[in-house]
This record gives C-alpha cells, sequence and structure tokens, in this order.
C-alpha cells in the first residue's frame, strides 16, 4: 500500500468522527465549518512512519517485455469502465552507480528511480513514439509549450502526432522535477481536445503518487464528460473526504441529489448561497429542479464544466443554441452527444467537433443515422438539399449515401453532396463526414469519373494510402479515356507529394510540363501554385534546378504569407538537427495552433516538413505535404 493510500485511509477514519455531510444528523454549524476547509487532525501510526521509511529505500526497478497486444488507436474513446491497455514503464535510462566494493567478493548496484511520468497508454510498438521521445529537451521548454497545444486542430495530421505526443510511453523532459506532474499536463491537453477515452485511459494507469486534488478534479471532469455520472459521483464520494472548496461541494450535493437524498444537497446549495457571486446560478438552478421545483428556466451559463452540463442535462434543461459558439472542443462534443439540446444545436455542435477532431467520423455517422426524416426528404435527399443546405439536409446527403448498398449509387450521390458544398461554401463539412462512407468504396476503374472528387476527399482527410489507391486507378486508364487522363493530371501534385516512398514516376520534364499545362488551364493561379509546389518538393526531399525555379520567379515577386517569427524556425531546425524528437513535433504542432487558422503557413509548412524528415517521421511529413498543397490550391 502506498504512502498516499495509508494517509487517505487514516484521513477517512479520522473524517467520520467528525460530523458533516457524509455523517447521519448532519446539522448546519458543522457543515459551515466543514465547507470552510476545517482541518481534521490525523494521527498517523508508526506503522505507516515505517512504510514511509521504507519506500525510501531503493527499489530495483524489472525490465518488462513489451506486450504484443494490440492497442487501441490514440482517436479511440473507450468506456470509462474498461480496462485502460496498461503499458508498464520501461526501464530504459536508468543508470546504475556502482557502490563500494564491500570485501565479500561481491558488487552491488543500486538502481535510480524511474518517474512515474514515463507511463503511456500506448507503446513504440503500438503507433506510439520512441521511448527517447525527450530526450535532450528540457523541462522548462516543455512545461511552458505544452499548455499551448491546440484544443483540437482542423488538421487530421497535427491531431494525430499531438494525440500521440500525449499518449505514448517515453522518457520524461530532461531535469524535470520529481515531484512536478507531467501526466497533469498530458491529461490537461487530451480533455482540452475532446479526447475524453485517452484522458481516462491515461488517467487509470497513473500512479498513486501523482494523483493529487487537480488530477483527480480533471478525472472527474472527464468521466462527466463521458456522461458516466455513476462512475464521477463514486469518485466524488471518494474523493470529498480529502478535498474541499467550491467544486467538490457542488460536485457531492450534486451527486447527492442523483441518489434522492435532496435534504442534504439542499442544506450545501444554501449554505454555498453565501458564496453565491463564485458560483454558476445554473447550480442552484438544478438542484432545485432535481429537488421537484418545477418551471424556472436555466440560467445562462458563464463557463461551463462537465459538471455543469452534467446538472443541466440530468435536471432535463435545454442546452442554449449559443453555448455552441464559444464552446470548447470537449463542450461541443458533449452537446452533439446530449439528447436535451435541439436538433439543430446538436447538428451545429456535431460540425464543428467533428471539424477539430473532438468527434470521429463514425460518431458523427451514427449521429446522422439516428435523424428523423421524413418520407419525402429520404425519397428525394439531393432535391431537399439543393433547395435548402443546412446542418439538417447535410446530414440527410450522407444518411442517404450511407444507405447506398451499391457503389455506384453511394458515389453518385456523393459526388452531388460535394459539389453542393462547393456551391454553398460548405464543402469542409460535408467532405470530412463523408470519409467513413468514401472509405467503403474500392477504387475501380467503373467509377473513374469519380477518382478525381474521391482521391481529393480522401488526401484532404489525410487517408493517403487510400487516396494513392485511386490515383494509381485513374493512372492505369490515363492512356485510353479522356476523364482518366483529366484525373490523372490533377492529382499527380497530390499524389507525388503523398508518396512517401518514392513510387510514383517523378521527372523534372514532367514538373515543367504540369506547370506549362496549368498556365494554359488557369494563368491567374498557375504562378501561385507552382511556387507552392515546388516549395513542397524540396521540402520533401526532390531538388529541383534552378532554371525551373526562374521560371515562377520571373516577374514581380509574390510574397509568401509572413508564417511564424524566425524564432520558431530557428528553434525547430536546431530540435530537429539535434534530434529531439518530442520537441520538433511539440514545436510543429503548437506553431500550427499560433497561426491563427490552425494550418502553417506554406513557408512555415516547408520547415516543418524538412524537420520531420530529418528525424525519419516520412510519413507525417507527407501528409502535411498534401494538407499545405491543398490549402495552397493544388
Amino acid at each position: 500500500m502506498t504512502v498516499s493510500r495509508v494517509k487517505r485511509n487514516a484521513r477517512s477514519r479520522a473524517g467520520r468522527m467528525v460530523p458533516g455531510v457524509a455523517a447521519m444528523g448532519v446539522n448546519r454549524a458543522a457543515l459551515r465549518n466543514m465547507l470552510a476547509g476545517l482541518c481534521v487532525v490525523t494521527v498517523i501510526a508508526p506503522s505507516v512512519v515505517n512504510a514511509q521509511l521504507l519506500l525510501r529505500r531503493p527499489t530495483p526497478v524489472v525490465k518488462t517485455p513489451t506486450s504484443t497486444d494490440v492497442a487501441p488507436k490514440p482517436d479511440a474513446a473507450p468506456q470509462a469502465d474498461s480496462q485502460a491497455p496498461a503499458v508498464p514503464p520501461a526501464s530504459e535510462g536508468v543508470t546504475v552507480a556502482p557502490r563500494p566494493f564491500d570485501g565479500a567478493g561481491v558488487t552491488v548496484n543500486q538502481l535510480e528511480s524511474v518517474d512515474p511520468d514515463a507511463i503511456g497508454v500506448i507503446a513504440t510498438g503500438q503507433g506510439g513514439f520512441a521511448q527517447n521521445l525527450w530526450q535532450g529537451t528540457e523541462w522548462s521548454l516543455v512545461r511552458g509549450l505544452m499548455p499551448r497545444l491546440p484544443a483540437g486542430s482542423p488538421s487530421p495530421v497535427f491531431r494525430d502526432m499531438a494525440t500521440r505526443l500525449l499518449v505514448s510511453q517515453a522518457s520524461v523532459p530532461v531535469g524535470k522535477p520529481l515531484n512536478a506532474s507531467f501526466v497533469a499536463l498530458r491529461v490537461d491537453r487530451l480533455l482540452a481536445s475532446g479526447d475524453v477515452g485517452n484522458a481516462l485511459a491515461l488517467l487509470k494507469i497513473t500512479p498513486d503518487e501523482r494523483r493529487d486534488e487537480v488530477l483527480w478534479r480533471t478525472r472527474i471532469e472527464a468521466l462527466f464528460f463521458n456522461s458516466n455520472n455513476s462512475g464521477a459521483c463514486k469518485a466524488v464520494r471518494n474523493d470529498t473526504s480529502e478535498y474541499s472548496g467550491l467544486y467538490w461541494s457542488q460536485a457531492q450535493a450534486f451527486c447527492l441529489a442523483l441518489s434522492g437524498e435532496h435534504a442534504r444537497a439542499s442544506l450545501i446549495a444554501d449554505l454555498l448561497r453565501e458564496r453565491e457571486s463564485a458560483v454558476e446560478p445554473l447550480f442552484f438552478a438544478a438542484i432545485d429542479a432535481l429537488g421537484g421545483s418545477k418551471g424556472s428556466p436555466a440560467p445562462v451559463l458563464k463557463a461551463p464544466s462537465a459538471l455543469h452540463l452534467a446538472m443541466m442535462r440530468a435536471a432535463g434543461f435545454r442546452f442554449p443554441a449559443e453555448i455552441v459558439q464559444t464552446g470548447q472542443a470537449s463542450v461541443l462534443r458533449a452537446i452533439a452527444l446530449a439528447p436535451n439540446a435541439d436538433l439543430d444545436t446538436r447538428l451545429i455542435a456535431a460540425e464543428k467537433a467533428h471539424r477539430i477532431g473532438a468527434l470521429s467520423g463514425e460518431e458523427i455517422i451514427r449521429f446522422y443515422l439516428g435523424i428523423p426524416f421524413s418520407k419525402d426528404e429520404l425519397n428525394s435527399p439531393i432535391t431537399t438539399a439543393e433547395e435548402t443546405w443546412s446542418p439538417r439536409t447535410r446530414a440527410l446527403l450522407l444518411r442517404a449515401a450511407a444507405a447506398q448498398t451499391v457503389a455506384l449509387a453511394k458515389a453518385e450521390v456523393l459526388r452531388r453532396a460535394w459539389e453542393l458544398g462547393r456551391e454553398r461554401d460548405g464543402y469542409a463539412e460535408i467532405a470530412g463526414a463523408s470519409v467513413p462512407i468514401v472509405e467503403k468504396i474500392e477504387p475501380a476503374a467503373e467509377l473513374i469519373w469519380f477518382a478525381r472528387d474521391v482521391a481529393r476527399a480522401l488526401f484532404g482527410a489525410s487517408r493517403t494510402a487510400r487516396g494513392l489507391g485511386w490515383y494509381t486507378v485513374a493512372a492505369a486508364d490515363a492512356g485510353r479515356n479522356d476523364e482518366a487522363r483529366i484525373a490523372e493530371a490533377d492529382l499527380w501534385p497530390l499524389a507525388v507529394l503523398a508518396d512517401g516512398e518514392e513510387t510514383i514516376p517523378f521527372t523534372v520534364e514532367r514538373v515543367r510540363a504540369w506547370f506549362d499545362a496549368r498556365r494554359q488551364s488557369d494563368p491567374q493561379s498557375a504562378r501561385s501554385n507552382a511556387i507552392a509546389f515546388f516549395t513542397l518538393l524540396e521540402a520533401t526531399g526532390r531538388a529541383l534546378p534552378a532554371a525551373l525555379w526562374q521560371s515562377v520567379l520571373d516577374g514581380p515577386f509574390a510574397a509568401m504569407s509572413p508564417g511564424l517569427n524566425t524564432a520558431w524556425r530557428y528553434r525547430l531546425e536546431g530540435a530537429s538537427t539535434g534530434a529531439r524528437l518530442g520537441e520538433t513535433v511539440l514545436l510543429t504542432v503548437v506553431g500550427a495552433g499560433d497561426s491563427g487558422n490552425g494550418n502553417l503557413s506554406l513557408a512555415d509548412a516547408a520547415h516543418a516538413i524538412a524537420a520531420l524528415r530529418r528525424l525519419g517521421l516520412k510519413a507525417e511529413a507527407s501528409r502535411l505535404a498534401v494538407e499545405a498543397g491543398m490549402a495552397a490550391g493544388l
């Protein structure tokens, strides 16, 4: 038993001797004292002291073989009560200090302790980054940059790298104090991005010595976000004997109300009214509603937490429509999945949450399939969407596509849906949500008319292998079919950038021919497209001759977007040339978040691509090159 658990048990035994909310016959004076933070003196038995002394002794670290079990994907959201994949911290990097020879012919080695923050949900063989992820990177830099990781991103590449950075089992940054919690930083960013499943999985394997008040409160918030009221309230009951304050008092009152103990819940609410200005008005309204009061509208939320959203659901309050305008990723996800919001509000929240990665493609399609539509709407989804373009009709189109059993019919619905998206300024929403349906359509010559559109949708969603499959079909038929020739020519730049193995034919002559064709078809954008393509080719390791560059630089030079400052580029280059993997990935993702629109400028993307390639992350570099190319109009 750890010291923290021994202390908690001791405090619990002592706490049971003090009248309070948890005891029968509670009185107002005792409760006010408890809420004010009344200190309970805990006497630690000699056995506890002995346990503490034992824990100070060095503990040998036994290297555990890496599990061969398949871990869940980083974006999976396991149920709160499911068993998290407990990947034991490896003992690499543990130094062995020889002790003086003891005269008996035996040398005794003493192992230094392994930092408990080295835990992770996935290991290297399961999709995680390398064990030496943070080698050479100072803790002060990570502590300053980690909170700036964006809470959700429109870029699948940056989302994937950020998730793997946060859940990988790896050694800790250099100079991290043993009492500083790296786990807390990681869990905070996972929850902020709406990745509740991985946040709970990481919390489940967090050692006892890392479980402080902040981390336990984060765990309870994650459980409430996951609509697991029973699990959250169980944790609240366990923790309110140890922690006090406004949050814990509100959570305790809510859990008491859920269990039918309305008098005790109301008593806590009455006492909290003395500090009413520091408490969301929703708390009092929800406690009253759960106690039987009817007719009171839900007050406006100032800063909604998972606890407040759970209270609104339990009390039957409707989520206000304006909450989706400023809601964070986790809030958007919760509203999209909640039954107590108007359908239009849920649809807007679902589209926004999916766009930044807080809601998976499978989850949004499952949501769409459950929406009630009239018989006329289901019989003519395209006509309905043409008349009214809205989140509801976009859901109708995707439901219609998913319901088709023939690939040709699916393709026809999807192609028209994407056309409407371009016409009505909603392509990103409809294309992104359609990816789970698109992935089930196998590339085929008879669907060559669909190849260009479907490949671009797949490339945009970072499904590069599937996109290359459609390009290959078009390339195989390009000599015999005009549609295939046009599709191949249009997709070739993206296919070259996506092809990390460099198997697609690439020559300077082909680049020059592509540029000449683009100047004939679209003179206004040809030059900017060429600058973007050439820049990304160079960044992915394909050098171009100076004469070809000169052909796009002649005439007035169009300056690239300003991008990030020189300090960012300098630090990124230094991290990548110094083989500091974690620092390179962290700088790349934070830079994208700081850019304002969630994506790097062309010049900054080129620097990031080169940096990732230096560290062997060729697949990530190729995917980023495709994203940057599409953003630049390729």
